[in-house]
């Protein structure tokens, strides 16, 4: 009896996380999605001019310099590598112990392109930058939706990466566009099996940040899911999906080559990571130790907030598994677990950087009713002048 009740209750938990799971197209069924989907290009030019536009008449309003705001932190490293190239020896922060290692060449290499070497303003053309890269960052966005997701509202996708938490970092002088815009592009021709490009742009991926090197070792792990014991087969029938796992870190392994030519020092871009307060540990450790933070020291803010932004990606992590999107768990997990093991800091940049946890927050408002999943945007939108009020006053928290 007892057997039957827990049989009976194992198909009924298999049978809904059945109702959950998708199917991945053929390569052809993606293609001819990819090219049939219909991108409401107008949607997304009005959610960037009616977001930003409400950014900078916050700053306006503050008397503040949108422009500076939207250059600071990490926009200063950028600008300076832009203009005198990678530092020879440690310079920068309060013990000046710190370089401008830690950040990959290729959005300062556009940054230059776009200033013309340096003779226009930075903060001008980098926020210009950053926003165009975004217009066709979403524009993959919503070719994505239409081969994995099809029927799922473009629109709901757009105004939420437009206006939700953390967005502003779209709008500065940060890498964060790029990597959207090489990480939906890879996505796209993988599913569509165009592998030639794959390589190209795991390549560019992995010469942007170096979360971008996981995105070959997400692909192996949605290959052993998917495949078993038989994706070692076919991989001698496939060697352009070998040369993907060869040319994905090749950015990586280039950008090494310039730091041990310049510092001596292949790894400085991880060494250097000690001025910013990170040492590999456990992962779950420091998880635990930044939510005890709401029960011990309820107002030490930042700790606290930063572990339970990672609870969030995690439970949409959890929630694309459900769905069975391996590549796309696993480019959340290798996002959010490696950075953990280094501590909290920055922990909710790393997931709005990382499109994949925005495609999982966007599955969940898809399965509510449509006002109620517009009006949670709305909220977020809301919230998020009240990030960017602190952004203007440089709250270090926020970097």
């Amino acid at each position: 009896m007892n057997d039957t009740v827990a049989a009976a209750g194992r198909t009924v938990f298999t049978g809904s996380l059945r109702r959950f799971a998708t199917q991945t197209p053929a390569p052809q069924e993606a293609l001819s999605r990819a090219k049939a989907a219909r991108i409401p290009w107008l949607h997304i030019l009005l959610a960037l001019v009616v977001t930003r536009g409400v950014w900078l008449a916050i700053a306006v309003y503050g008397d503040q310099s949108y422009l500076h705001a939207m250059a600071q932190f990490d926009g200063s490293w950028f600008k300076g590598i832009m203009t005198r190239g990678y530092d020879i020896q440690a310079q920068g922060l309060s013990d000046g112990d710190a370089g401008n290692w830690a950040f990959f060449p290729l959005y300062p290499a556009l940054l230059w392109l776009v200033t013309l070497g340096g003779q226009l303003n930075p903060d001008l053309m980098g926020v210009l930058l950053s926003n165009a890269l975004l217009v066709v960052a979403l524009g993959l966005g919503c070719r994505y939706l239409a081969i994995t997701r099809p029927g799922a509202s473009m629109q709901l996708f757009v105004w939420l990466t437009a206006s939700m938490p953390y967005s502003f970092y779209f709008s500065a002088v940060y890498s964060e566009t790029l990597f959207w815009l090489l990480c939906f592009a890879s996505l796209i021709d993988w599913r569509c099996q165009r592998t030639g490009r794959v390589m190209l742009w795991t390549l560019l991926l992995s010469l942007t940040r170096a979360t971008g090197v996981f995105w070959v070792i997400a692909m192996g792990i949605e290959l052993l899911v998917r495949l078993r014991l038989f994706a070692f087969v076919e991989l001698w029938r496939r060697p352009d999906w070998l040369l993907i796992g060869v040319m994905g870190p090749l950015g990586l392994f280039l950008f090494m080559a310039v730091l041990y030519y310049q510092t001596g020092d292949a790894l400085a871009f991880s060494h250097v990571q000690i001025s910013w307060g990170r040492e590999m540990g456990n992962p779950f450790v420091n998880l635990i130790e930044g939510l005890s933070y709401w029960l011990t020291a309820p107002e030490t803010l930042r700790p606290a907030w930063q572990a339970s932004m990672a609870l969030v990606g995690i439970g949409l992590m959890a929630w694309l598994g459900v769905q069975r999107r391996w590549l796309e768990m696993g480019l959340a997990g290798f996002t959010l677990f490696v950075p953990l093991a280094t501590g909290l800091d920055a922990i909710p940049r790393y997931m709005i950087g990382m499109p994949v946890f925005v495609l999982a927050l966007h599955d969940l408002l898809s399965r509510v009713p449509r006002s109620l999943a517009w009006m949670l945007v709305a909220l977020g939108a809301i919230f998020n002048l009240w990030l960017v009020e602190n952004w203007y006053d440089a709250a270090f928290w926020l970097v």
